[in-house]
């Protein structure tokens, strides 16, 4: 009788020890979901206000091209923020701003695992 409380114990422990596990391992998944997601968020926002820049240039357009910049800062790689900055330095129509585009659509895909 006396190796059945060690028993029961010993269960409960491995059980609870588990349990941690599989939240551990559930809420790093879920973590990385929403990183991913804030990242392809930011991109997206980021090429639309490059999109509104180009086709009609106002200060409202650079306003909103700097807050997705920032968002990008916060959850991008940093090819992709140099890439961003690269953009505003270079001027329109020229082949370092053209170098620059392409710099960041190439540095969006590695970052988010596109092939």
């Amino acid at each position: 009788m006396e190796w059945l409380l060690p028993l029961v114990g010993g269960l409960g422990l491995g059980s609870l020890l588990k349990s941690i596990a599989d939240h551990l391992i559930s809420r790093r998944s879920t973590m990385q979901d929403r990183f991913y997601q804030e990242k392809r968020e930011a991109y997206l926002g980021l090429l639309s206000a490059v999109h509104q820049a180009s086709v009609a240039p106002s200060k409202d357009a650079s306003a909103r091209y700097g807050l997705w910049q920032t968002r990008c800062q916060l959850f991008g790689s940093p090819d992709v923020v140099r890439f961003a900055e690269e953009m505003v330095v270079t001027n329109a129509q020229s082949p370092e701003r053209n170098a620059a585009f392409s710099g960041l659509l190439n540095a969006m895909r590695r970052d988010l695992g596109a092939p």
